[in-house]
Order: C-alpha cells, then sequence, then structure tokens
C-alpha cells in the first residue's frame, strides 16, 4: 500500500505528521506543495489557539509490503 506522508511545523514549532491512504501515485512534487501551501494558508486544523499545520516541511510516499511467515488454516473442514 502506498500512503503519503505529509510533514508541518505547527505554531508550536512542533512538527506535526498527516498521512492519507489511497492517494493518486501520479501526484507531483509542484501538486503536493501547492496543496500544503493552501492548508497552511487556510488554517484549517487549529486546536487550543495552535495552527496545527502552519509551515509545510516534507511529503513523502511510503510504501508498505506485507510479508506472511505463519499462517493456520482456518477454513472449515467437513
Amino acid at each position: 500500500m502506498k500512503t503519503l506522508e505529509l510533514s508541518f511545523k505547527g505554531s508550536d514549532m512542533r512538527v506535526k505528521y498527516l498521512r492519507l491512504k489511497y492517494v493518486n501515485t501520479e501526484l507531483t512534487a509542484d501538486d503536493v506543495t501547492a496543496v500544503m501551501n493552501q492548508m497552511a494558508k487556510a488554517k484549517l486544523f487549529v486546536k487550543d489557539g495552535v495552527n496545527l499545520y502552519a509551515d509545510p516541511l516534507r511529503a513523502d510516499v511510503v510504501e508498505t509490503t506485507k510479508t506472511t511467515l505463519m499462517a493456520v488454516d482456518t477454513a472449515p473442514t467437513a
């Protein structure tokens, strides 16, 4: 599965992460940068006076793979 991980610095100077699943894998750096800047400018996420996503820092596509090491067959037997 691919996940888009967006990193922002909040107005409290702490790094916050927003992870989005099932993203368009053909996004460009310019597309993501523009959206992150719009999110920061809109101040959509404010909690207790702290703008959580004030300054865009980084965007990464994270790929995860699942490898089964052991499995028990749970199919019912007749």
